[in-house]
């Protein structure tokens, strides 16, 4: 055996020669059956005319030898052909293997690089959750100082409550009720400019009626007016007026 040939290629050749050997063999021997049988009918027959049962009887078992090694060397022909077939099988399923352990490899060394993408996702994500408890942690603190805050300054607006009763009227303090508030002094404010041009007038008819007698009816009415007018003037801008406006 060659030292490069496989034991598959050795049992390869090695069977093609024990066929052609066995072929050589049959060929062999039907020559032969045909030599024997063409002397017999040739020679021997016609030399004696004697039938010689025995001879006949050695040349058809010989015949008989023949038939039989050229069935066994159909039936080596036959298994020659379905193991060859066989091989061929082999050799293709052995390729489909080869085939099937490329893809194998390709898909493991995909699955490995999937492993390690995963990997690295895992530590992310893993990184990532240890962020978000510190945050959560850092939030609860916040909370918690948030929380004790208002407390405090609930305590604290509580007392002060308590200390100064006045400022529960705080509320009036608002927007709205001081948009109220301004509405109504504007409107004051009007009035009062109103009653400041009618008291000027007033203070003109005086004026133009000083020198007339004071006997007449009209200036007395008008000077009583007058002091009637201001007394309600005198009324509306008192002390305790101005404080609550």
């Amino acid at each position: 055996m060659a030292s490069n040939m496989t034991f598959a290629d050795w049992r390869a050749a090695t069977n093609e020669s024990l066929m052609t050997t066995a072929e050589n063999l049959l060929d062999n021997l039907e020559d032969i059956a045909d030599l024997l049988t063409e002397i017999n009918d040739k020679y021997i027959k016609h030399v004696g005319d004697v039938v010689d049962d025995e001879r006949d009887q050695i040349i058809q078992k010989f015949h008989e030898g023949v038939d039989s090694a050229r069935n066994i060397v159909g039936v080596l022909k036959r298994e020659k052909w379905r193991l060859s077939k066989r091989e061929m099988s082999v050799e293709m399923r052995m390729g489909e293997l080869e085939d099937y352990k490329l893809h194998l490899k390709n898909d493991m060394s995909s699955l490995n690089e999937t492993v390690d993408a995963l990997s690295m996702r895992i530590v992310q994500l893993e990184n990532q959750l240890v962020e978000a408890q510190e945050l959560t942690e850092t939030l609860e603190w916040e909370k918690a100082d948030f929380k004790r805050l208002y407390e405090e300054t609930t305590n604290k607006l509580s007392d002060y409550m308590t200390k100064f009763p006045a400022s529960s009227k705080i509320e009036t303090n608002s927007p709205g009720y001081l948009a109220s508030e301004n509405k109504t002094l504007r409107q004051q404010l009007s009035d009062l400019t109103e009653e400041n041009k009618h008291l000027k007038e007033l203070v003109r008819m005086k004026d133009s009626y000083s020198s007339e007698p004071i006997h007449d009816d009209h200036v007395a009415r008008l000077t009583r007016d007058f002091l009637r007018e201001l007394s309600n003037l005198d009324d509306n801008v008192s002390p305790e007026n101005g404080t609550e406006g």
